[in-house]
């Protein structure tokens, strides 16, 4: 450390208005527009720089073997003088430069070299002698990283060259080898993004990611629309119901500005409960299939109240093969005429000891048509219900819980249309049918269809990759994607001078990405 020089408090104070030209800016802040009275005077450890050479010495051979060279860290040391107009005013400028100078690891800029920097951290300075308010100290700026960088990054977009290759050519016009950014677009999909240069290769993704693949996919088939707008089979036989009349109609209702699929009219009377029926055939898949789904999930929400005690009325919901045999479905009824208890049925292909039925019954629950949670799970938002259908096994959804049935009998069977009735029962219309029974949601699909598809690749079209050389991090939308990181990856820097980077995306990509390269020049 050098000794403070002291002078006369007296003398006039400089106009700082014009910067030394060795000026420091610690963390962009110029110590001398912050603070009265302080200017620099010179800075010394900017300059030439020595390396440290590690080497090995062999007992009895001259000289030693080479290993490599490294660079220390830097201490930079600023010459400062501070005259200050009164003690208060010494004491608050040094108050303010601890103030300034406490930050770690940030930005040092000079005034003579303002398009570069160092990263430093204050680490010591010179202790004042009492009795003076003009002094000359030092401060200490120690650099764990000796290099100094452009302020700004070098960007350069790659091109094709005439060998058709995309080629980013990099002129680092530094001493010291830079790092390497990049920002890719990908213009279509592709599977892999390949990096090449003299200096080492990265690569990421899949090299033989297919553009496509044959996939199994659910398609929807039929919604409630497809009900709502299909005609009223009243020549058809419901085939869970086979009994019951289906003369009547079914019509479109309205609660609370939703449209539900209702109750219309009796029709004829053939049994003990009848109303309208609507079949609806699913058309073909996308590979032009129309014989029907071995399996199948669909997903329905119903409404089912009674205003008053007494109220009664049915609905079923079966899903058919092309020949009418019932494969699986539910039934929703309440027959009590002086009370509130409605029925939730589970049934499927196969004989009932009931000969109204066209299925087995497998489980049978009880519940109130009233409004509330606990008792009625069919009330308005809260009606959910599904059924999904894979060979031989079957789970239906009741009530926030799955159950699920093998059924061998079902196992081969294809469905390839649904049913829907509403019926009143016994002639019950009018204030003496439920005040709403009703099917306002219905979606079909046909489960695992096999498709050949152009595959959602691992980067997308649209997606930007971002790269930190320094770091070694590979990003897709800003998000830290490691995993796509093939063995063997080396984040290459590049030498001082002109450098090539050549890129390789997957054979099948339609458009080749927007590569732009950036690297932050580095003199020692």
């Amino acid at each position: 450390m050098s000794l403070y020089s002291y002078h006369d408090t007296s003398i006039r104070i400089p106009d700082g208005s014009i910067l030394p030209s060795e000026a420091m800016s610690y963390d962009g802040v110029y110590l001398e527009n912050e603070i009265e009275g302080y200017r620099t005077l010179h800075v010394t450890g900017r300059e030439l720089y020595g390396a440290e050479i590690k080497e090995q010495s062999i007992d009895t051979i001259d000289g030693s073997n080479y290993i490599a060279r490294r660079y220390p860290p830097r201490t930079i040391t600023v010459t400062y003088q501070l005259l200050a107009s009164s003690d208060q005013a010494f004491r608050d400028a040094y108050n303010k430069m601890n103030r300034l100078l406490n930050g770690e690891q940030v930005k040092i800029i000079f005034n003579d070299e303002t398009d570069k920097y160092f990263i430093g951290t204050k680490k010591g300075i010179t202790e004042n002698e009492k009795g003076t308010n003009f002094v000359i100290g030092e401060i200490e700026i120690y650099c764990t990283d000796p290099l100094k960088y452009s302020t700004t990054l070098k960007e350069v977009t790659a091109s094709k060259n005439s060998d058709g290759e995309l080629v980013a050519s990099v002129e680092n016009n530094g001493s010291m080898p830079a790092t390497v950014d990049y920002e890719i677009t990908a213009n279509s999909d592709t599977g892999y993004i390949g990096i090449v240069s003299n200096n080492g290769t990265m690569q990421f993704g899949k090299i033989d990611e297919a553009d496509g693949e044959t996939v199994q996919q659910n398609e929807t088939l039929g919604t409630i629309n497809d009900l709502l707008n299909c005609a009223d089979d009243t020549t058809g036989t419901i085939a869970i119901h086979p009994k019951y009349g289906a003369k009547g109609t079914l019509a479109k209702k309205t609660w609370f500005n939703n449209s539900f699929l209702g109750f219309g009219s009796e029709g004829a009377i053939v049994g003990d409960a009848n109303g309208g029926l609507r079949t609806f055939t699913f058309p073909a898949d996308s590979n032009g299939d129309s014989d029907g789904a071995v399996n199948f999930y669909s997903y329905f929400h119903i409404l089912m109240w009674a205003s008053r005690m007494g109220q009664t009325g049915e609905m079923d919901l079966g899903f058919l093969t092309a020949d009418n045999k019932l494969i699986c479905g539910v039934n929703w009824y309440k027959t009590d005429t002086s009370g509130n208890t409605g029925y939730y049925e589970l049934i499927v292909n196969g004989t009932s000891p009931n000969p109204k039925l066209g299925g087995k019954v497998l489980r049978t629950w009880s519940f109130q048509t009233n409004h509330l949670h606990s008792q009625n799970p069919w009330y308005w938002d809260w009606g959910h219900c599904d059924i999904r259908k894979e060979g031989a096994d079957v789970t239906f959804y009741y009530w926030g819980k799955y159950y699920k049935y093998h059924i061998p009998e079902i196992e081969n069977m294809k469905c390839a249309k649904v049913q829907v009735s509403i019926k009143a029962w016994k002639n019950r219309t009018g204030n003496k049918f439920l005040y709403y029974l009703g099917l306002n949601r219905f979606t079909y699909q046909k489960m695992h269809v096999d498709k050949w598809k152009d595959i959602p690749n691992r980067f997308r079209s649209g997606d930007v990759i971002t790269i930190d050389g320094d770091k070694g991090k590979f990003y897709v939308n800003g998000m830290n994607r490691q995993q796509d990181e093939i063995l063997g990856t080396q984040y290459f820097k590049v030498d001082p001078g002109t450098s090539e980077i050549k890129f390789r995306v997957s054979e099948w990509t339609k458009t080749d990405p927007t590569i732009k390269v950036y690297i932050r020049e580095a003199w020692l």
